[in-house]
């Protein structure tokens, strides 16, 4: 585990979020919450965390848009942002790594999966290199 690293956890559904969060912060991560595309952004313009969960499928302003406009910051252009998703169709994870996402996760997550990712890309990992899934 990185020590002190914040991650927003952008979710819509109140029982995904929960859970989410107790398992970053069992893991001694912290965790703020956005509830919606525009509290994401907006949060983002007043800290940085150390990595973004994203939930791609959100009422008003989806995952998508949130993570386009999050890549034209060059602040943020790094930003390990890991699509968390109920789409689990094929080219939904290209279509997220298109978006700007740095990885894809399926919902019902496998907490050993998204944790694993989480650790490797908060450990400096990146897209293209084999974070061993």
């Amino acid at each position: 585990m990185v020590d002190g690293a914040t991650i927003l956890v952008v979710e819509d559904n109140p029982d995904n979020m929960y859970v989410l969060d107790h398992l970053l912060t069992r893991k001694g991560y912290t965790v703020r919450q956005a509830g919606h595309g525009e509290a994401a952004l907006e949060q983002l313009r007043e800290f940085t965390p150390s990595l973004v969960l994203m939930d791609m499928q959100m009422p008003g302003m989806d995952g998508y848009t949130v993570v386009r406009q999050l890549r034209q910051q060059p602040e943020l252009a790094t930003l390990p942002i890991i699509a968390v998703t109920a789409s689990s169709m094929p080219g939904d994870r290209e279509q997220t790594l298109a978006a700007g996402c740095t990885d894809y996760v399926a919902k019902p997550i496998n907490p050993r999966e998204l944790l694993k990712l989480v650790e490797y890309y908060l450990e400096g990992g990146s897209r293209g290199e084999d974070s061993d899934r």
